[in-house]
């Protein structure tokens, strides 16, 4: 009887890759889930503090919110300037176990009503397990940070398919695909989705229920104009910023960060925090279009201060708040009855400024699926492809400090997290 031939060395890997991926994936998501709650207590206590708790995302229960304002209107005026400045000092100090000072310089600021998402802290936790666990199962190779990233990313925006692609696409640039790196990606973000929604949930951070027929077609691709207007004039703004600021200390800029938003908590505190409360509540018939409008222009302003200043933080949740105010605020006019409502509009403007932002759109389409169901693809599709044409990839988005589209095969990790924490593509920015 002729024996069967030896399996391929790939073939061989098949299953170590499987069994270290999904492991990687739930250790991720537990990292994630413990920062989550971290954050969540922070919050609470600064919220406590200053009278003032922003909704949280709909889809973890989040809806509610509580405002009876600070005690006195110096106190936000000194406390958030004063946090944010320690943190970032933190963050800056040569030394020791500078990735955990990163992290909490980011959960701090976090909790503090940074605009910045939460995504950066959680892929960043996620990045780091699979770097241990990566140099732990050498054979594996360094695909092991794949896993770790897209459970991070996947838990926090409660999609894990597409937390898989944007790990990979925010490494490898211009529409290529790595399949060897997608593959652990996948069951990474699976298996750490798994054990972050046991507590938090399963449902899509912000639901939508709609639908769009082929008519939405045009209002799709002004959608995607719209947002890569938007996400050009927030890149760009935050880099003239950054430029200006340059000789400031990151402590300095990060305290002026703080100081910018408590005085914004004095006029606007709608526009603090990562906004996805707001937001789905922008698409309901309480806001005016006036509101969604003052809004739109108070977090477009903050995330630019956010950025400039190098801040601790993602820009995927902003990207899909701002883009979605931008949908919401269309979903307002007096459009025919038969174009889709607020939400349809906010939840494909927000992926189409998803997809120019992180140069990711195969992410931000599966993003917007995982969220409001494949119904809605003749909007989101024009508007995806449209915005990622035409936002140039700008020196401080998740495209900026990343190495350029990689040539080299997949065991090359994502680019690991530095204590300027919290500000590159493969740090807590997310």
């Amino acid at each position: 009887m002729r024996r069967p031939s030896p399996p391929a060395e790939g073939e061989a890997q098949t299953g170590p890759l499987i069994l270290y991926s999904l492991l990687t994936g739930g250790l991720a998501g537990g990292a994630a889930l413990l920062a989550s709650l971290a954050l969540k207590a922070v919050e609470a206590r600064v919220g406590g503090l200053l009278g003032y708790l922003p909704p949280g995302p709909p889809g973890e229960g989040g809806l509610g919110q509580a405002f009876t304002g600070p005690s006195s209107p110096l106190l936000p005026l000194l406390l958030l300037p004063a946090l944010f400045a320690l943190s970032g000092w933190l963050a800056s100090l040569p030394g020791a176990f500078p990735r955990a000072r990163a992290y909490l310089a980011a959960l701090v600021q976090l909790g503090a009503y940074s605009p910045l998402g939460r995504e950066g802290l959680l892929g960043g936790l996620g990045l780091w397990v699979g770097e241990v666990l990566g140099k732990r199962f050498s054979r594996i190779g360094r695909v092991l940070a794949f896993a770790g990233l897209a459970a991070g990313l996947g838990a926090s925006l409660h999609a894990p398919v597409a937390g898989a692609l944007l790990a990979t696409e925010m490494r490898y640039r211009g529409l290529r695909l790595e399949a060897q790196a997608l593959a652990p990606a996948l069951l990474g973000a699976l298996a750490g989705f798994t054990v972050y929604g046991a507590l938090l949930g399963y449902a899509p951070l912000v639901p939508v229920r709609a639908e769009a027929s082929w008519g939405a077609l045009p209002l799709g691709f002004g959608l995607g104009l719209g947002a890569a207007l938007l996400g050009t004039l927030w890149l760009q703004g935050a880099g003239l910023l950054e430029r200006g600021s340059s000789r400031l200390s990151l402590p300095l800029r990060h305290g002026l960060l703080g100081l910018a938003l408590g005085l914004v908590m004095l006029v606007a505190p709608e526009a603090l925090g990562q906004g996805t409360g707001w937001l789905a509540l922008a698409t309901t018939p309480l806001f005016f279009p006036e509101a969604v409008l003052y809004l739109l222009l108070a977090k477009g302003l903050l995330l630019v201060l956010a950025l400039g200043s190098r801040a601790p933080g993602g820009l995927l949740t902003p990207a899909l708040v701002l883009g979605g105010l931008l949908g919401a605020l269309v979903g307002k006019l007096p459009l025919p009855a038969a174009l889709p409502g607020p939400e349809a509009l906010a939840l494909a403007s927000g992926a189409a400024l998803l997809a120019g932002v992180a140069r990711a759109p195969f992410a931000a389409l599966v993003l917007a699926a995982e969220w409001g169901g494949y119904a809605l693809l003749p909007l989101v599709l024009p508007a995806v492809f449209v915005s990622y044409a035409l936002t140039e990839a700008q020196s401080l988005g998740p495209e900026g400090q990343a190495a350029p589209p990689s040539e080299t095969p997949p065991q090359t990790a994502p680019p690991p997290s530095g204590p300027e924490a919290a500000s590159g593509p493969g740090s807590p920015r997310g």
